[in-house]
């Protein structure tokens, strides 16, 4: 521009009356586009803040807890049923007191003794697939004893049944003999080791969460 242009110190500040230069500068948190991205950032932030983990009360660690371990004893009752019909058939094999049409019923009933405690089982499905414990330290504990009851269900009861159901037909089978033996020692082993679980839960809660509901079996008489 020339100098002695109209136009040389129109937008000069240092010119300019204060009330001019503040009617020329925007406001900048106050433009829309600031107003959109803090909006948007305040709900972003909130809804992090919503979604982190809160710390649970031991109270309701306890109750979370305690609701697992009746989910368990709900599913292990079937299985809890059919080890001790299995071992009460099983003495009286042994002290010959099947006889009569009673050999044939007792076969049948321990067919169902087996499926009840095999992993087809609806209940014993339940069991090992359908229980969500919640992972405190506490959980992870109740996490352990779900896994000695699993494994007493579809391992031990099951294959001490399979035992039982060999000998009752064929009383002097080695084999069967020897793993039902086997099995027994680990009936009581896991139970123990289920009970350890929920005493570490307790121990971390100060509570009582009840055990699950394993048997203490006694031992089978030999054949």
């Amino acid at each position: 521009m020339s100098e002695g242009s109209p136009f040389k110190d129109a937008y000069n500040p240092a010119t300019m009356p204060t009330s001019s230069l503040g009617s020329v500068t925007a406001v900048w948190y106050r433009r829309p586009w600031f107003l959109i991205t803090a909006t948007i950032v305040l709900i972003v932030g909130v809804s992090i803040i919503s979604d982190l983990p809160r710390p649970m009360s031991k109270a309701d660690d306890a109750k979370a807890q305690l609701i697992s371990v009746k989910e368990i004893n709900t599913d292990l009752k079937p299985c809890v049923y059919a080890i001790k019909e299995s071992f009460n058939f099983y003495r009286q094999s042994v002290a010959g007191a099947l006889t009569g049409d009673r050999p044939r019923i007792v076969k049948s009933y321990l067919v169902n003794d087996v499926n009840t405690c095999s992993g087809a089982s609806g209940q014993t499905d339940q069991l090992v697939n359908s229980i969500q414990i919640v992972q405190t330290n506490a959980g992870k504990q109740i996490g352990k004893a779900l896994y000695s009851v699993e494994t007493w269900v579809t391992i031990d009861a099951y294959h001490a049944i399979l035992d039982i159901q060999t000998l009752v037909e064929h009383p002097k089978d080695i084999a069967a003999l020897k793993d039902l033996a086997k099995e027994q020692r680990l009936l009581t082993q896991v139970r123990q080791s289920a009970f350890a679980s929920v005493d570490a839960a307790n121990a971390i809660l100060g509570t009582q969460i009840p055990y699950p509901i394993l048997p203490l079996l006694a031992p089978l008489p030999s054949a």
